[in-house]
């Protein structure tokens, strides 16, 4: 089985390492990020943005591939490419097809309040994330997962299904794939966005979940970033959790209860939420730090 693999060579090393066993790498395409990272220079590498190109695909008929694997990247690949290969292409989804397609889907999963997230691993055909599954696993939002740490899990997922898949693909093909239920699909825009500011006139779970969805620090997050609109600036929790104590009858969503050296306490419907740690001028507060750079003071409503 001759394979082209496409997209994230640094995260996808067991997929290659598989790809080695059950056949042949015959070319990469990658970003130029992961090209540092090759050891064997001799396969013919692709800049992952031309794959497209007429030249390149003519180059990829050449190489009479096989299989294209698709591995965290969001490239569209052309009909003309995708009919080049005897077997076909495969791609990693972040999300639960049919459920959750498109982009950025573990984060608005978690936007959703939904318990459970996972990866879909599909044929790729010429509508985006609608091809036939080949394996599903589902994962458990965990209440300390951010966007970013359950993005790294589904990741780590995706690899070892793909890597499990592989061998099955070159005996049999997409003979076992099953058809998508498209009436079920929601498809989520890559340019579909959300108000960022913290509304904490709704349940402190729902709170806690805004937060740690929009939370990808030190990096960005795909969506942006959550923010407490204080009176100085917009600054973005980065370490929350759920207070234990009461929450008094008179208080007011978004009242500031609390400031000391551990937490900043503040009203929302039910109960209130701590917030341990801020993330400010691309760089962690700890919490009173915070507070005193932005003028936030116990009584005020954020």
């Amino acid at each position: 089985m001759r394979v082209l693999f496409v997209g994230d060579a640094i995260s996808g090393k067991l997929i290659l390492e598989e790809i080695d066993k059950v056949g042949t790498l015959v070319a990469l395409a990658i970003p130029d990020r992961d090209l540092k990272s090759l050891i064997n220079t001799e396969i013919p590498t692709i800049h992952i943005n031309r794959i497209n190109e007429i030249s390149v695909v003519d180059q990829l008929k050449s190489l009479k591939v096989d299989l294209l694997v698709n591995f965290n990247s969001n490239i569209i690949f052309s009909k003309d490419l995708l009919s080049c290969l005897t077997i076909g292409g495969i791609n990693f989804h972040p999300g639960l097809l049919p459920y959750y397609a498109g982009s950025n889907v573990h984060q608005w999963t978690m936007l959703n309040n939904e318990r459970w997230s996972g990866v879909t691993i599909h044929v790729i055909d010429d509508k985006v994330d609608a091809g036939p599954v080949l394996s599903v696993s589902k994962t458990e939002i965990l209440i300390s997962d951010t966007g970013l740490t359950l993005f790294i899990k589904l990741i780590q997922r995706g690899s070892q299904l793909i890597t499990q898949l592989l061998p099955k693909i070159a005996e049999e093909g997409f003979t076992f794939s099953k058809p998508q239920e498209l009436s079920n699909q929601t498809f989520f825009l890559k340019n579909k966005t959300i108000k960022r500011q913290i509304n904490f006139n709704q349940s402190v779970s729902s709170v806690h979940r805004f937060i740690q969805a929009l939370n990808y620090r030190p990096t960005i997050s795909p969506l942006g970033h959550s923010f407490i609109d204080a009176p100085l600036s917009p600054i973005e929790p980065i370490r929350v959790a759920v207070s234990e104590t009461a929450l008094a009858s008179n208080a007011v969503p978004g009242e500031i209860l609390k400031i000391d050296k551990k937490y900043i306490r503040i009203a929302c419907k039910d109960r209130s939420i701590d917030i341990k740690k801020f993330w400010f001028e691309n760089k962690p507060f700890e919490a009173i730090d915070g507070a005193a750079v932005t003028g936030m003071r116990v009584g005020q409503i954020v």
